[in-house]
């Protein structure tokens, strides 16, 4: 059986690459398009002939994959299912007239059940996850398990998304030893698919060999310089850790990128991240209120903790980029002028800070409901941003999301953040804020990434020609 999957963003996405890799190993065949890609999607999908057309969706994102679904079913009959987060938080996507079945939850085996019913032509009925039509009724299943044993998934299929040079000639690539987080941050994900398994746990590892493997693999074949693991909290104990990175320094000694959490951070922690080769960390402050972080948040970490573990990664000579999110719940402007002035004092090298999206269903979603901040967040009419404007209406968010566009100048440069609380009180002037924020973005992107101005000439003039391809295609239609 051969299944196309269609995405209109420029990444790799782990899930979809570890879906493809199992289905290759039960004997299917896979093929990925992204929109701007492709000369005409349409006729590229045609031309291969899937038997079954996936698209993985993010909240806000969506809408891409429900437009595109509607215009392959005047030229396909092929059937499509929805999968990813938003599908397994919104199953109700079943009820769009252009979508034929949605996956809920870690889709490896249960789309390699679905497969194989419909090779030998049995009814889909009854497959964990599946969510489908029939005679004009919904049914929706439950969701489908959490894979418990993470190493009996064979190596996600890089060769799916590697096919376009311009992902596989970039020098980042991204990789995962771990699923799952073992905390309940109220404006994650994590937290709602522990309610959705009941369970309180969710976090499972894989096999440091096969990890190794399947980076040494991508660094034999693809260009590599940089290694980033996408796991939520890579460093969770030393123990783990340690036996991960001793064989990454051996086998692959390349920089690696991380992501670590505050009050998780030790000595030892840093001591191990540095000899495996980190040379970056990726680490959530969210924001300079305590009282907010712990309340709002549900991220219970002092202030003095997140100084601290800085300190340490620091005086290792770990490069510190943190997560900053403005325009919390009843958050005012002195409010988001603390978390500026945290990054200040820890000395952040590169600071990100976005604005609050609060995601259908997550629980700072509920909270801005319930305390007023918002009247209704529709799943429908959700934008896939973190980095134009706020849902919410309370005092001050205007200068607040302008001051989000000056927080990498006010961090770096403190000198100025006396004239930028002016500026940010003039909203006639968010255009060129909006470019202030774009030029540091890419600066702090190329700079965090450890890119090359070769390397971001070359992928910056991939993505505008992609993009003026996209343009074009669109404009025709």
């Amino acid at each position: 059986m051969k299944v196309a999957f269609l995405q209109n963003i420029w990444y790799d996405y782990m899930g979809v690459m570890s879906i493809a890799g199992y289905l290759k190993s039960k004997g299917h065949e896979s093929c990925l398009f992204i929109e701007g890609g492709e000369r005409d999607l349409i006729k590229a999908v045609r031309n291969y002939s899937p038997d079954l057309i996936g698209f993985p969706c993010l909240t806000g994102s969506h809408q891409w994959a429900l437009s595109m679904a509607e215009r392959l079913k005047r030229d396909l009959s092929t059937p499509n299912i929805f999968g990813g987060i938003h599908a397994t938080f919104f199953p109700e996507i079943i009820k769009y007239p252009q979508v034929d079945l949605v996956l809920r939850g870690e889709g490896e085996e249960a789309l390699g059940e679905v497969l194989e019913r419909m090779e030998t032509d049995k009814p889909i009925e009854g497959i964990k996850g599946l969510s489908y039509k029939r005679d004009g009724e919904i049914f929706l299943e439950e969701p489908a398990p959490l894979i418990s044993d993470l190493n009996k998934l064979p190596s996600p299929d890089r060769d799916l998304y590697y096919r376009y040079k311009m992902l596989a000639d970039n020098p980042t690539k991204h990789f995962m030893a771990s699923r799952g987080c073992p905390f309940d941050c109220s404006f994650c994900y994590n937290s709602l698919e522990k309610k959705l398994y009941h369970t309180t746990k969710n976090l499972r590892f894989r096999k440091p060999e096969a990890v190794l493997d399947e980076i040494a693999y991508v660094k034999r074949k693809y260009p590599l310089k940089t290694v980033v693991f996408d796991d939520d909290i890579l460093a969770v104990n030393v123990e783990s850790l340690s036996e991960l990175l001793d064989g990454y320094k051996r086998r692959i000694g390349l920089p690696f990128i991380c992501n670590v959490r505050a009050d998780l951070i030790d000595r030892e922690i840093v001591k191990v991240l540095k000899q495996g080769g980190c040379f970056r960390v990726c680490m959530g402050v969210e924001s300079g209120n305590e009282e907010l972080r712990y309340k709002v948040l549900n991220k219970k970490i002092k202030d003095q903790k997140i100084i601290e573990s800085a300190r340490l990664l620091k005086e290792a000579g770990i490069k510190l980029l943190t997560n900053n999110i403005m325009g919390l719940p009843g958050e005012t402007l002195e409010d988001a002028l603390k978390t500026v002035k945290l990054n200040i004092r820890i000395k952040v090298d590169y600071p990100w800070c976005s604005i609050l999206q609060p995601y259908p269903g997550t629980e700072i979603a509920d909270y801005a409901i319930e305390n007023g901040y918002v009247e209704k967040i529709d799943p429908d009419s959700f934008r896939p941003t973190f980095f134009e404007s706020s849902l919410l209406k309370q005092k001050d968010i205007k200068e607040v999301v302008n001051l989000q566009k000056f927080f990498y100048l006010a961090v770096k440069i403190p000198v100025l953040l006396p004239l930028i609380k002016r500026l940010v009180r003039f909203n006639a002037l968010s255009s060129v804020y909006n470019l202030i924020f774009l030029i540091t973005f890419s600066f702090r992107y190329m700079t965090s990434n450890r890119y090359s101005l070769i390397d971001m000439f070359f992928i910056s003039r991939d993505s505008l020609h992609l993009y003026l391809k996209k343009k074009l295609t669109c404009n025709r239609n």
